[in-house]
């Protein structure tokens, strides 16, 4: 290895790692699964989703993705090449209004019927 000049900084970990071996030997292994004192937790399993619940609120977005998936949609592209079509033109659009308006309604249908099925 040849000398080189090392900043006071890297001078401190040149000395560290190649004249000082203790601080190269590795850390003891840890414990294996079986070895443990308390079993592992177990995965909780995902909540059945109550068929008599309302739908969720549909976002302008969708709304437009809706009225514009035939238009969009060409022989041969994947449902991915589709989502990125749709988003560059969706991103592209100046005028949202109409459907923002449409998905502030549906939000409004969603907490109507949420506040009815809560009861």
């Amino acid at each position: 290895m040849t000398k080189k000049f090392f900043p006071p900084f890297f001078a401190f970990y040149y000395y560290l790692f190649y004249f000082n071996n203790t601080s190269l030997k590795m850390a003891p292994p840890k414990r294996a699964a079986a070895q443990r004192s308390s079993p592992t937790k177990m995965k909780r399993g995902k909540k059945d989703k109550d068929p008599n619940a309302p739908k969720r609120a549909t976002s302008g977005y969708m709304i437009w993705l809706q009225e514009n998936r035939a238009r969009l949609t060409k022989p041969g592209m994947g449902v991915t090449d589709v989502a990125k079509a749709a988003g560059a033109e969706w991103r592209t659009l100046t005028d949202k209004s109409k459907w923002e308006k449409l998905a502030a309604e549906d939000k409004k249908r969603y907490e109507r019927e949420m506040a009815a099925y809560k009861k």
